[in-house]
């Protein structure tokens, strides 16, 4: 498929870039929609800025589940290129601190204790996922203490992000909300399946072979 190829031939930095970008564009597409004078004003913004980062989160935490049950070009892209999606993420919530940072600043913390406590968690888990994503931080850790950090970083990130969309699905009702959520268990189901099939429990998509005269 030509499509296909043309997206597998995006890698590493430059493929980084195009996911900033898309990113910046679409989080700068929420402005207008926001009041930068009021805490409540700046709620739409805020959460307007993690749904723009959560794409990059969700091909990155599926995409050795995707390479496990479906193995072919399409999921070896996206296996490669796991570090340069998860930056992607990174940055994106970077621009999502900088507006939660501005609002707390201007307005005062007006979130609970609790999601207070989780929201310090994920950005610490995220701030060393991203360091050690470089070799000069990596290197100062073992092979199995770096997986072990990124495996726990990885659904911590997803466990608050379900928690705080499944809650909004039951009291807000809307479908913004219930699509995110579900996506998030479906991200989760994925990394399940893949589990199983490592494990033969379950058998995993094969490609058939072409056979050429």
């Amino acid at each position: 498929m030509p499509g296909m190829r043309q997206l597998t031939t995006i890698n590493s930095w430059r493929l980084f870039s195009l996911l900033a970008l898309a990113t910046t564009a679409a989080t700068c597409l929420g402005l207008p929609f926001a009041d930068f004078r009021s805490a409540h004003g700046m709620e739409f913004i805020i959460k307007h800025s993690v749904r723009c980062a959560l794409p990059s989160f969700l091909l990155a935490y599926t995409a050795s589940s995707l390479a496990t049950l479906w193995p072919g070009p399409l999921s070896r892209w996206l296996l490669s290129n796991r570090r340069y999606l998860g930056l992607a993420f990174a940055y994106g919530m970077a621009l999502h601190l900088a507006l939660v940072g501005y609002s707390v600043l201007s307005f005062g913390n007006r979130l609970n204790p609790t999601v207070t406590a989780l929201d310090l968690t994920a950005a610490a888990f995220l701030l060393a996922m991203t360091l050690t994503s470089f070799r000069w931080f990596a290197r100062r850790l073992s092979l199995a203490n770096w997986r072990r950090l990124h495996k726990a970083g990885a659904y911590t990130i997803w466990l608050l992000a379900t928690y705080i969309y499944c809650s909004d699905v039951r009291y807000e009702r809307d479908v913004v909300h219930a699509l995110v959520a579900s996506a998030f268990v479906a991200a989760w189901l994925l990394r399940v399946a893949a589990w199983a099939a490592q494990h033969g429990l379950i058998d995993a998509v094969k490609r058939p072979e072409s056979h050429r005269p």
